[in-house]
Formats: C-alpha cells, structure tokens, sequence
C-alpha cells in the first residue's frame, strides 16, 4: 500500500464512518457534503479492499473486516489529534536542570561568561553551562548534532551553513596594550613609533589579523616579534617585555588592574569583527534554547555596558 495516497482526512472520515454506520450522519459528522463522503466512502474501499458498509434491509452496517479495524481506527484517530494538538512543555527556567554546551572562542569566554553565569544563577540557578574552545570542535557538524547548542565567536566568511542560523551581537574597537614601564609608549602612539615597535600578534581565527590587513591597504608593515594562539596569553607576554599587542578593548581593560599593564590607544581606529551567535535550525523554536540565546545577547549588552563604565571612570 501507497501511504503517501492516504491523508488524515482519510483516516478521520473512515472513523465517522465506522462510528455512524451511515454516510449521512458521518457527513454531518464531519461538515461535509452527502456526495463527498460518498466520494470518500468510495476511496476507502479501494484501498482497504473491502465494502466497509452493506445495506441489510433498510440499514447500513459494517462488514467483518470494518467491525476489526473500528477499534484500531479510533484510536488512530485519537494518537493523531494528540500529536497535532501536543504543544513542547513550557519552559520554567526556575526548576530546569537542563544542561547546554556552547563553543566560545577565548575572547568570547573571557568576555561573556562572567555576566551569562550572574544571569544564570538569578534566573536558572539549576542549570549548567558547559564551555568548550571554539577551535576544538568542527562547528556546524557540531551544532547539526547537538554536540554544541550554541556557537559564539568571530567566524569566517562562509564559514556557516545555511542551516545554521546567525545574529550579531557586537565587535570591540582595538587598544594597545603594553608594559606600564614601557621606555616609550605612553598614553598614546604616533604611527612612526607603533611601526617602530616589536610587536605580539594574536592568531586570528578568521584569516588575517586586522592590524596586518589594514597597514596593508595603506602599504606599511610592523615586525610580529611573536605570534600566540590565544588572547589570553598575550598580557602575560606584553608584562614582561617591551612587547606590544593590540587587543579588544575590554579583553584589555579586563587584564590592566590586576597585571603591570596598561592600555594606549594605537595611531588607527580599529574594531574587532562582531561576535556573532550561531544555532541550528533545528533547535530555533525551543523554548530552552530561545531562553539561553536571549540571555547570551544580555550577557554581550552587560559586558559592552562595562567597558563603557570603565572607560569612564
């Protein structure tokens, strides 16, 4: 039997039928016209390969093979109106003991975990969150299987798939960082003195580093002394050299009050590219994950909000 010739319809009509024993009255039963359930009659003994409903005198009843199936077929009928009527479970972020692992480049981490796990524990206390580094999974594989629920960081032109769904969150503006007894950078440097510098450069995930890419365009360069793999390597570097980086701002004003480092601002404005926040398709309408995409985009508003109040003070 072809089921693709059969529709719940089908099935629904073939229930009045078995329960009304009468084409009129399963008619009413279902809104439909006289003929159309006839029509439909006519449908379902072709493909039962069986009459369903003789006339006996003036009556209509079932035949043996309709009287062994009424039962089946309403419970049919029954499992199909609750599986379109079924809606998920609400979310109750209060009493969940759910459990999310998110993919975070360094910086992300850094950044945003502080201010995601405050919100957490106010609205969730129960739930856990774990983090793992952004360059140690393959990220849509991860998120197409549920490896990772949500993907944070910088990512690559065309890096995403087309169901992988995406939204910006925010970049940061590029400051220097270097040593406080720096001999020769202070507060701020002209482009001859950055030049002249030897630099820490941070690898960066999604090609070239934008420092590099700008003096590009403008046919200059600096000597990278040093690459590293992740930010949070650099300050330990920049305080104990005549090294200078060039960092997110508030990856940099995170580090300055407890190391001997301070910021300057470099001869260029310069941002980082936006975080964005990446999630399968198969997950955009769950209430859970709806819950934790809403608190991740709180969490980057929270952090950008401290660095501004830093800046001021």
């Amino acid at each position: 039997m072809n089921l693709s010739a059969i529709d719940a319809n089908l099935v629904v009509a073939l229930d009045a039928l078995l329960r009304e024993r009468s084409v009129t009255r399963a008619a009413q039963r279902m809104g439909l016209s006289q003929p159309a359930m006839s029509h439909t009659l006519t449908r379902l003994r072709g493909a039962l390969g069986d009459p369903l409903l003789v006339r006996v005198g003036r009556q209509m009843t079932l035949t043996e093979r309709a009287e062994g199936i009424t039962a089946r077929v309403a419970a049919l009928v029954q499992e199909l109106k609750a599986i379109f009527d079924e809606r998920p479970p609400a979310f109750e972020p209060g009493e969940s003991t759910r459990a999310f692992r998110l993919a975070a480049s360094d910086e992300v981490q850094v950044l945003l975990l502080p201010a995601l796990q405050k919100l957490c524990a106010r609205e969730a206390p129960q739930i856990t969150l774990h983090a793992v580094p952004l360059g140690e999974v393959r990220i849509v594989e991860a998120l197409r299987s549920g490896e990772v629920d949500l993907a944070l960081g910088a990512f690559a032109s065309g890096a995403l798939a087309s169901d992988v769904r995406r939204t910006e969150l925010q970049g940061d503006r590029l400051v220097g960082l270097t040593r406080v007894q720096h001999p020769r950078i202070r507060m701020r440097a002209d482009m001859e003195t950055y030049l002249a510098m030897r630099h820490l450069r941070v690898a960066h995930p999604g090609g070239q580093d934008p420092v590099d890419e700008l003096l590009g365009r403008r046919g200059l360069t600096r000597h990278v002394a040093m690459t590293v793999p992740h930010f949070l390597v650099a300050p330990h570097v920049v305080a104990d050299s005549d090294l200078i980086v060039a960092l997110p701002k508030r990856i940099a004003e995170a580090f300055a009050p407890g190391m001997a480092v301070r910021t300057f601002e470099m001869p260029f404005d310069l941002s980082t590219p936006e975080i964005v926040m990446a999630w399968h398709d198969r997950v955009h309408a769950d209430p859970a994950h709806g819950w934790l995409r809403r608190l991740a985009a709180q969490a980057a508003a929270r952090a950008s909000q401290g660095g501004r109040r830093r800046r001021r003070g």
